[in-house]
């Protein structure tokens, strides 16, 4: 049995090749037309059904061969993801924040251009006839200009305390070492805006985990005629309390004298 062929029963034959997509025994069952609540225990079973087993292997060999990918790439791989600093990618930086280098730290803009936009949007909300309050709640110039985020916290802001500002940073892409270029699976763009998406670590640690033999897998062993497994060397063994004995009460004894002491 060698699993060149294609197995007589349709529905192990879509899981071979189900199986193959994500290794997940389970989501194969299921995908293959196989019911939701026994899908665990059909999974498990059909691995060990040698036509499945033979035609898995097969299929599994013929793909590596059609992408000429040995099985050393794929390990080289896992451990570099595992290996990669996600921090090359993306990091969370904490900088200063509007107050901390503004002249007395009032409110510090970027540049002239920035507080002109904001003080022209702030300006058109006003009424008619703004009250004076209504006029010295416009934005002011008076913290300066200059203001960087990347710049560090001011230990003696009274506005954020030292503790600055957080940001979030992401890198270049046409940057990366290597190894975070392998890390790096692409951007999406959502509602609350970039998301950079990695390859899981926790893949790339189970497939080494299974080849190191690290993970731990339970089978069940029985001998012949699923009856137990029978040794020739029979092992008991017996485990006796013995309580402490009392101790002997002391007794003293006069030294013997040496012969001639007096």
């Amino acid at each position: 049995m060698d699993g060149q062929n294609p197995l007589k029963d349709t529905k192990r034959e879509v899981f071979c090749q189900e199986y193959l997509t994500d290794l997940n025994a389970t989501q194969a069952a299921i995908r293959a037309g196989y019911s939701k609540k026994t899908a665990k225990q059909q999974g498990s079973r059909l691995l060990s059904y040698d036509d499945v087993a033979a035609r898995i292997t097969h299929l599994a060999a013929d793909r590596v061969n059609r992408l000429r990918i040995s099985a050393d790439d794929l390990l080289i791989r896992a451990e570099t993801i595992l290996k990669a600093d996600p921090r090359e990618l993306t990091e969370h930086r904490i900088g200063a924040c509007r107050y901390c280098w503004g002249i007395d730290h009032e409110y510090q803009w970027k540049t002239k251009r920035e507080f002109r936009e904001v003080l022209a949007r702030a300006t058109a909300k006003l009424p008619r006839k703004p009250t004076v309050a209504q006029r010295d709640a416009l934005p002011t110039e008076e913290g300066g200009y200059g203001y960087k985020v990347t710049r560090d916290p001011n230990p003696e802001c009274p506005e954020c305390g030292g503790l600055g500002s957080p940001f979030v940073q992401f890198a270049d892409t046409r940057k990366l070492s290597p190894e975070a270029a392998i890390l790096f699976e692409g951007v999406k763009e959502t509602k609350d805006g970039i998301e950079i998406k990695m390859a899981s670590k926790d893949r790339a640690f189970d497939t080494l985990a299974k080849h190191h033999k690290i993970a731990v897998e339970t089978h069940e062993h029985t001998g012949k005629d699923g009856k137990p497994i029978e040794h020739d060397v029979k092992v008991k063994a017996r485990v006796v309390l013995v309580p402490p004995k009392a101790m002997a009460p002391s007794e003293t004894r006069p030294i013997p004298k040496e012969d001639g002491a007096t």
